[in-house]
């Protein structure tokens, strides 16, 4: 894992963001940093996350159809569905770059939107979630499913205690 990198980090996502801009002139979607490497003292593994949210799947679906035939590589899609994940199949200065699009207002938004919350409003939490997020990475290597299920339940608790949703 990597210490935070406010330069390197911030320059990567606003060069992508860039590209972003230009390859989905006239949709209506907002681009914004997420992940770990948009948090102020978190650790990250080599990749900056950005979010493409929309208010209809037709313009999701359009979006990963645009993306894709831009050269970004998808890895997570279903007609109908409220997310989709795509990489960027180069470096961007050095990172990895993996895109969300995904649904406004969807319960996985929401539930999203919850846990930037959390990380804004408890500081102390940033640092639980760096700590368990390098112990799963030293568990599980390069095996990615169990590292996003185990991450996912974990964010999924944090959530829970938190927050009470229907």
């Amino acid at each position: 894992m990597l210490r935070f990198d406010p330069t390197g980090w911030g320059l990567t996502y606003q060069e992508e963001k860039n590209n972003l801009q230009y390859y989905l002139k006239g949709f209506k979607a907002a681009i914004n940093h997420i992940g770990a490497t948009a948090y102020k003292n978190s650790h990250s593994n080599r990749n900056v996350d950005i979010l493409i949210t929309v208010n209809s799947l037709a313009d999701l679906n359009a979006i990963v159809v645009r993306l894709q035939s831009k050269g970004y590589k998808l890895i997570n899609y279903e007609e109908g569905h409220e997310c989709s994940t795509l990489v960027v199949p180069k470096k961007v200065l050095g990172y990895g770059v993996t895109i969300k699009v995904m649904l406004y207002a969807s319960e996985i938004y929401k539930r999203y939107d919850a846990f930037i919350t959390l990380l804004k409003e408890h500081e102390n939490l940033v640092k639980l979630y760096n700590e368990f997020r390098d112990e799963l990475t030293r568990k599980c290597g390069s095996d990615w499913k169990p590292y996003r299920k185990l991450k996912t339940n974990y964010i999924n608790l944090l959530i829970e205690d938190h927050f009470k949703f229907e």
